[in-house]
């Protein structure tokens, strides 16, 4: 018998245009795809250099007795801490961009020394500025914390969910908003991938005087990324709670 031609092998046109069309669809998604998983990416990256930030103040602390002072030049940030003139008050102000090369990080610098995050922007770093009552600041006097004693020293920052109302608050209560944690010694902030510059009021709290020397906010931010109108949030946040700055230096010796 001979051969249907309707049954011969190989594509028609419209099929081979059908495949093209599937083809087209899913490079196309995947091109679409691909900004929002570099962005991940990033997310993924920053969380863990502040990881390795907070891994490197606690051995600070170990070492030295105390938390650095952040580098607040804020006119040319130089990756070193900025210690006050009068000892006991410690650091020349409580916010700023983190002291890096004071605490041997690697990384990504820029010319000026500061660490900077997978977008290119200073890490932030926030330090506890409370004295507990014998005229020093607990967390960046060396051994003062010893001398204080570990149940009379409690820090002063806390993180919270959102802050509808702006400005120097003290704790999340003033902030609008409900705790995440409390008695907070120091926080690490990247700004993520708009570097700050969307004025949500959630995003806007962990930017008061960034980079600034002086610190008379308390109060921090971490939420879930949002690209809502109004309440955006790509900020990644890390902190170190007293109670595991205390037991690690319990462990090197340095308390109580």
């Amino acid at each position: 018998m001979g051969k249907n031609p309707q049954s011969r092998a190989g594509f028609t046109l419209v099929e081979v245009a059908i495949v093209l069309l599937v083809v087209t669809i899913l490079l196309g998604y995947t091109v679409a795809l691909f900004p929002i998983q570099q962005d991940l990416k990033k997310s993924r990256q920053a969380e863990h250099e502040l990881d390795q930030i907070v891994e490197q103040l606690i051995a600070f602390a170990q070492v030295n007795g105390r938390l650095p002072c952040p580098d607040t030049d804020v006119g040319a940030p130089d990756g070193l801490e900025n210690v006050d003139s009068d000892p006991t008050l410690g650091c020349d102000g409580f916010f700023g961009f983190l002291p890096g090369r004071t605490l041997g990080m690697n990384g990504n610098f820029d010319n000026g020394g500061r660490l900077l995050d997978p977008w290119g922007t200073g890490y932030g770093y926030a330090v506890s500025d409370v004295d507990s009552g014998d005229g020093n600041i607990d967390f960046v006097v060396a051994n003062n914390i010893r001398v204080e004693g570990l149940s009379n020293v409690t820090a002063d920052l806390s993180i919270c969910d959102d802050s509808p109302v702006l400005g120097n608050q003290t704790d999340c209560t003033a902030a609008g908003s409900n705790d995440v944690i409390v008695d907070v010694a120091a926080v690490v902030i990247s700004l993520g991938k708009d570097r700050g510059t969307i004025a949500s009021n959630i995003q806007a709290e962990n930017t008061d005087d960034f980079g600034a020397g002086a610190m008379d906010d308390k109060v921090f931010i971490f939420s879930t990324r949002s690209d809502v109108s109004g309440a955006e949030f790509d900020d990644v946040v890390k902190w170190l709670p007293t109670n595991q700055l205390f037991s690690r230096m319990i462990e090197a010796g340095q308390l109580p």
